[in-house]
């Protein structure tokens, strides 16, 4: 695999960058938090996502400001070029591949399907293991023994031989619970002989009981259908009988019922002859009142108009005189306001021509009320005195000095700790291996005496007991610098509130100043004049805007006069009017109009009483008519009654003498033995024959057990003879993994001793690589000697930490084209980190492509290509440096 390009968007502090990739040693370089290390997690999440690191969280990736994050990774594998594109927080994601013409889609719609497709292509674990040399594997290398076989395990894939190891156990657990299973069905199996001999003489009995059944059932049910056909006549023959009994009752019922009715109406046609007579009476009378009510009617509508038009009119009559006074009296005020209305522009115009002279005295005293507010607000926010302002400053300019002391003399004490520490650590390992030794020393390789090993272990026990003194005494003063970097910590924390006091005090001096510039008192006296001239002015000008305004109104109201005048005039017209009408129609008043409506009012009422005579009689009339009608039918209904009553009683007759009482009874008992009988043998038909169809079900299962019982001894040989393939393939594949650790551990630690020579100018002879169960050892050799990582200053631990880690990856080379470090030079001095530009062009180079990020220019030395990135506003910028040839 090889990068060929990576493009992000709004990831972290990187808006829109684009990095190109070519074969060789890629450096990617720039200052701590300038963007360069995001750009190899923008490379794994573009890659693997949702699987990351456990540091990288999904709302830690949109930068400040963005929209959207984007990554896109181009790479090549075994000739195939491939792309990878994700938007992080719209959850969209795709993978394409190049036909050498077009992209094509191999994988899209979700984060989780691209992630499977790319896992398929290269293991997660592979790439961040083999390819990808994060920071602080070094530390985990040089931390403890258990940490560093973590490391070897995943860099050199070792945890897939352990998976194979344990899942072939689970496979042999599963064919001894098959073989298990096997054997408890052979052993329930063993009488299926005898079973299925039984089950055979059981069903040939079931078969002969069936033919029996099966011969009776037909004779029997030939019986049933004879009887149950003579059952049948008998009950309709009944059935007909008891119909007839109950027409006969019915038809006498209605023949009573039609000899009522006809009474009924016989009686009702009486009493409509003598209404008809009256109505025809009332409607003669009703005819002589029509003209009066008439007469009636026509005056009491007139009468309603006249007053409402009346009153209306008058009311309006006595609402146009009130207005027209109202508006005199506005006119006569109007005339008054216009003789005042002179006086009072003469005053307005000498307030404005005060108010001109002070204008200039007044903006200046605007200033001067701004300079007061602005000084009372900046004193009511200092709390500190001048002297106070400058003995602050001068604490936390010390607390500052002392604080840079303290934070070196901390970071000294560690290192120094981390010295003793690994120092007390190989001296108690190497007590513990002296106490048990025999034979040759393991520390000098000489012949091992008890006098040369108590002398060994007593000076490594004072060297300990020394060691353990000064870890005690550096941890003490550590623990003082502690206490006193928080008390410095809490003196600076007023840091920024001395620069506030500081600001606010300078604005008090420049502001006092400023109004030593002016007399205020005499500027105040001005102010005020203004102001109050001001508002006589505003109220003035006011008083005179009304007084013009009500000035315009006089030719409103004058026309608005002349309109009322003319509307009452209309008004009394009408008035006139409406009396000449009544006089017209013979009254000359209302009173005489009411006197006359008394009069036709009671002829008027008994034609309201008598008006729906007409159409009464007319109903009447048709009613008289029906009931005429209805009785003539019902004289027919009777006689036909009559006749059909006599023949359903000859019927009867008939029927009766046809039908036997006990016969009927015979035929119902017999029917009721041959349908028991019937369903007794059918019942049992069906239950021989569920019997025999579970009895043939049971026998052909028996013989499929049968023949499995042949197949089962034959797979449980074969699985007998699997499980001993599987135990011994587990044991080959434990060998294998032990021969496979011990024997890449080796060349490793080769690899490894060439990097850690040159690192520290061969000052040692090389690395010693011990591989022990769960552990691998590290030591060096020294004037001929073993040492252990304690032996080592701090410097030359982290020397070896990263030559180990890249002989790792050297191993690799044979079977990766790509390696990535994220800032291999962290803790090495200036020395080392010449020699590993040295290291880079003699090792690395042996891999396709490799990409390093680091904030250290020498490594530019060892680069074929150098990506510079920086941090300008907060944004991440990247360019290519020109190489010098």
């Amino acid at each position: 695999m090889k990068i060929e390009k990576l493009i992000v968007a709004d990831f972290r502090s990187h808006r829109l960058t684009q990095v190109e990739f070519k074969d060789g040693i890629n450096l990617i370089i720039g200052q701590n938090g300038s963007g360069k290390s995001s750009l190899l997690d923008a490379l794994l999440i573009g890659l693997y996502w949702p699987s990351r690191p456990k540091d990288l969280r999904k709302g830690d990736f949109l930068r400040i400001g963005g929209n959207s994050t984007e990554i896109t990774v181009y790479f090549e594998k075994e000739g195939v070029r491939y792309q990878v594109h994700r938007k992080i927080t719209k959850g969209v994601a795709f993978a394409k591949y190049h036909d050498g013409t077009s992209w094509k889609h191999v994988s899209e719609t979700s984060h989780k399907t691209v992630r499977d497709w790319m896992e398929k292509l290269i293991p997660y674990d592979v790439f961040l293991n083999a390819i990808y040399i994060r920071q602080g594997e070094i530390d985990a290398i040089l931390e403890s023994d258990e940490s560093r076989e973590k490391v070897v395990r995943q860099v050199l894939g070792l945890d897939r031989y352990e998976n194979a190891y344990n899942n072939l156990l689970e496979v042999r657990k599963e064919i001894d619970r098959r073989i298990k299973s096997t054997e408890e069905f052979l052993k329930r199996t063993e009488n299926i002989d005898e079973l299925i001999r039984d089950m055979e003489k059981k069903l040939e009995k079931t078969l002969k009981e069936i033919k029996e059944l099966s011969r009776r059932i037909p004779e029997l049910e030939k019986e049933l259908k004879e009887a149950r056909e003579k059952l049948n006549h008998l009950k309709e023959l009944k059935g007909k009988i008891d119909s007839l009994r109950l027409e006969i009752k019915e038809s006498e019922g209605r023949k009573e019922a039609l000899k009522s009715k006809l009474a009924e109406l016989e009686k009702r046609i009486s009493e409509g002859e003598k209404k008809v007579k009256e109505l025809e009476e009332k409607v003669k009378e009703l005819k002589g009142l029509k003209e009066r009510s008439e007469q009636y009617l026509n005056l009491l509508k007139f009468r309603g108009y006249y007053v409402e038009e009346r009153g209306k009119n008058e009311g309006l009559a006595g609402k146009y005189r009130t207005g027209i006074e109202e508006i005199e009296k506005r006119l006569a005020e109007l005339e008054k306001v216009e003789k005042q209305l002179a006086g009072m522009k003469k005053k307005a115009d000498e307030l404005r021509k005060k108010l001109r002279e002070l204008e200039e005295e007044a903006k200046r005293y605007e200033k001067v009320k701004t300079l007061l507010k602005q000084l009372k607000d900046q004193r009511n926010r200092l709390k500190y005195s001048e002297e106070e302002i400058a003995n602050l400053s001068s604490r936390i300019e010390e607390a500052k000095a002392r604080r840079e002391e303290i934070l070196e003399e901390l970071q000294k004490i560690q290192g120094e700790l981390g010295g003793l520490k690994n120092l007390i650590g190989e001296r108690n390992r190497a007590i513990k291996e002296l106490e048990g030794a025999t034979g040759r020393c393991p520390v000098c390789g000489r012949e091992l005496t008890e006098e040369h090993r108590n002398e060994i272990i007593e000076r490594y026990r004072r060297e300990v007991l020394e060691a353990s003194g000064e870890v005690k005494r550096l941890k003490e003063r550590k623990e003082d610098l502690n206490r006193e970097l928080r008390e410095i910590t809490e003196i600076l924390k007023g840091e920024r509130e001395l620069t506030e006091q500081k600001t606010i005090l300078e604005d008090i001096k420049r502001l006092e100043g400023e109004l030593k510039k002016y007399n205020v008192e005499e500027l105040r006296r001005k102010g005020k004049e203004y102001e109050k001239s001001r508002e006589d002015l505003n109220r003035l000008e006011g008083e005179l805007k009304s007084m013009e305004n009500e000035l315009k109104k006089r030719e409103e109201l004058e026309n608005r006069k002349k309109d009322l005048e003319e509307k009452l005039r209309s008004v009394e017209l009408r008035l006139k009017e409406l009396d000449k009408e009544l006089r017209e129609r013979g009254f000359s008043s209302v009173g005489e109009l009411d006197a006359k409506l008394e009069e036709l009012k009671p002829f008027y009422e008994r034609y309201l009483q008598l008006k729906g005579s007409e159409e009464e009689l007319k109903r009447e009339r048709e009613k008289l008519e029906g009931l005429r009608g209805e009785r003539e039918e019902t004289e027919r209904n009777l006689k036909a009654e009559e006749e059909n009553l006599k023949a359903l009683k000859e019927e009867l007759k008939e029927k009766e003498a046809l039908y036997s009482e006990e016969e009927h009874k015979r035929t119902e008992e017999l029917v009721y033995s041959l349908g028991e009988e019937l369903a007794g043998m059918r019942a049992n038909l069906k239950a021989l024959s569920k019997e025999r169809d579970e009895l043939t079900n049971n026998l052909g299962r028996l013989r499929e057990e049968k023949e499995l019982r042949i197949r089962k001894r034959k797979e449980l040989e074969g699985l007998r003879k699997a499980r001993e393939d599987v135990q011994k393939l587990r044991e080959k594949l434990k060998r294998y993994k032990a021969m496979l650790r011990e024997n890449a551990l080796s060349k490793v630690g080769e690899l490894a001793s060439e990097i850690f020579e040159e690192l520290t100018e061969e000052k040692y002879s090389g690395i010693t690589v011990r591989a022990e169960e769960k552990k691998v050892r590290l030591g060096v050799v020294y004037d001929g000697r073993e040492y252990g990582l304690g032996f080592l200053s701090g410097g030359e631990r982290i020397a070896l930490g990263l030559a180990f880690r890249l002989a790792l990856s050297l191993y690799l080379a044979g079977e990766i084209s790509l390696l990535i470090l994220d800032e291999p030079t962290p803790y090495l001095d200036e020395e080392r980190r010449r020699r590993l530009v040295d290291i880079m062009q003699r090792y690395l180079r042996k891999i396709p492509q490799v990409i390093v990020v680091s904030h250290d220019e020498e490594l530019k030395d060892a680069a074929d290509r150098v990506i510079r990135v920086s941090l300008e506003n907060g944004v991440s910028r990247v360019e290519e440096v020109r190489m010098e040839v």
